[in-house]
């Protein structure tokens, strides 16, 4: 999830460092135990014990904060019976709070694979098929008698992506407070070309997951917002996790920002959350972030065909992603390979990856629109290798 015209273009100014926080988001001095996040084999963990692992990753973590020139950026990392949460910079450059390490960052499309799971849990209990096409369930898509659910989950069905239409950006940019339907921003989508016919090519678009979630609701009955808490959050324990715009706020939010000719900006409340919905509105903790896809691809929320038809690839989401499933993209990292998913939205970037043979999960948020998150994932996967 993006909104190009929002993004900014230069870098902003490290904050000072906040201290390591063990499991629960207390400050303490270095890792806590971290259960059912798999044995580490093959890692530094064991090696060097995970108080000295902490310090090489809270090292790591203030090293990436000043080589981006970043304002604050909070990670996690679970490996064995290790559990690192970190943070460095600022929450609030006015007020000169620093970052916690639980504090909560807008998602992105992290959003995309929890509504992707949603989806599957419904074909897994025959309440829709992965081949079937849109127009059952969703009304106003251009071609949506030619396009399946499968299409929309994996980026091939070539609706253009709404965030990217001028008349989407100015509406937004117009007026920020702006609450924005589903139907609304589909519109967007259907006033411009496809990108190519269904099938044919991947091409990543937000309106994709817009169209899911209609699904979703349509299908249950239920706002998704309800499934979301009662199939996935409240299961797995994420209690920090929110779909902003469709449920009241949970507070802890940080500030994001954007680089404006040399100047910080606080592009937080920028546009109002409903206008990323189902395709990146979810707020989240680095926490929750990593509990969520260890239980995942851990079989925990899905079984066995689900979990097949969602790592089943068919494009790269970009260059250093080896091919995107449904909601979840397929990367190469340190730890060797990973699943998860990336984010980008106002003020905020986003990263989530677990390598399911080394049992190493990472999270990185950033408040900070040009923020590379992945690279540092694979600056702190680059630790876990270390003697």
């Amino acid at each position: 999830m993006v909104f190009p015209s929002l993004a900014g273009c230069g870098a902003g100014h490290a904050g000072s460092t906040e201290a390591l926080a063990d499991v629960d988001g207390d400050h303490g001095g270095g890792l806590g135990g971290s259960p059912g996040s798999g044995s580490g084999a093959g890692t530094g963990a064991g090696a060097v014990g995970c108080d000295g692992l902490a310090a090489r990753l809270q090292a790591a973590l203030d090293a990436a904060l000043d080589a981006q020139r970043l304002p604050g950026a909070a990670a996690a990392v679970d490996l064995g019976g290790c559990s690192f949460r970190g943070a460095a910079g600022m929450a609030d450059i006015e007020t000169k709070t620093p970052v916690k390490p639980g504090d909560l960052f807008r998602a992105g499309s992290i959003t995309k694979t929890f509504i992707s799971t949603l989806v599957l849990m419904l074909r897994a209990e025959g309440e829709l098929s992965l081949e079937d096409d849109i127009s059952r369930y969703v009304k106003g898509v251009p071609g949506g008698e030619q396009i399946t659910i499968r299409q929309i989950l994996n980026h091939t069905s070539g609706l253009f992506n709404y965030t990217e239409s001028h008349s989407f950006l100015s509406a937004a940019e117009a007026d920020p407070s702006r609450v924005w339907t589903p139907e609304e921003l589909i519109a967007f989508s259907a006033a411009e070309a496809p990108y190519f016919e269904p099938g044919r090519d991947f091409e990543y678009s937000n309106t994709n997951y817009i169209v899911a979630g209609l699904i979703v609701e349509a299908v249950s009955g239920k706002p998704v917002v309800e499934l979301l808490h009662t199939r996935i959050l409240e299961p797995a324990g994420l209690v920090h996790t929110y779909l902003d715009g469709a449920e009241p706020a949970v507070p802890g939010l940080v500030h994001g920002y954007g680089s404006y000719d040399g100047e910080l900006v606080d592009t937080t409340s920028a546009v109002d959350p409903s206008s990323a919905w189902t395709s990146g509105g979810l707020v989240s903790n680095t926490e929750d972030l990593t509990t969520f896809y260890v239980r995942l691809l851990d079989g925990g929320l899905l079984g066995p065909a689900e979990l097949a038809e969602m790592t089943s690839g068919v494009g790269a989401l970009s260059a250093d992603a080896l091919d995107y499933g449904l909601g979840l993209a397929r990367r190469s990292s340190p730890v060797g390979t990973t699943y998860g998913h990336g984010g980008s939205i106002w003020g905020f970037v986003s990263a989530s990856y677990y390598a399911v043979d080394r049992g190493a999960a990472i999270a990185v948020l950033i408040n900070h629109e040009d923020g590379d998150a992945k690279r540092i994932v694979d600056d702190l996967s680059r630790i876990l290798k270390m003697p």
